[in-house]
């Protein structure tokens, strides 16, 4: 069965989209995820653009500026509630690795 589109995030399209909170162009975008994630997720520029289309496609993200081929965008209601949506869904899943592991206890791998 095919995944739903959206219906959960990637880490890439979620710190994409969390940096759409304010205002900035896709090379800002491709600095900002990997300094705010100390490096753990990076987004390739050919990924960023697409998923700049998707997004715009959606709804979740609008165009505001066009510079030549700089272009600016930042979050709509419709993307902030996929965040928030998304964020739920991290903060159950971690509820339940506690309910399991209990409180503050990590597993060694």
């Amino acid at each position: 069965m095919p995944r739903v589109k959206f219906r959960t995030l990637t880490e890439q399209m979620f710190y994409t989209l969390l940096c759409l909170k304010e205002e900035c162009y896709g090379m800002d975008i491709l600095d900002k995820v990997p300094s705010m994630t100390n490096g753990q997720v990076n987004v390739g520029s050919g990924t960023l653009y697409t998923l700049l289309e998707q997004f715009l496609e959606e709804g979740m993200i609008r165009e505001t500026k066009m510079e030549g081929r700089r272009r600016s965008y930042i979050l709509t209601e419709k993307g902030q509630e996929m965040l928030k949506k998304e964020y739920d869904r991290i903060c159950a899943q971690a509820a339940d690795y506690r309910l399991v592991f209990g409180r503050g206890q990590v597993e060694k791998s």
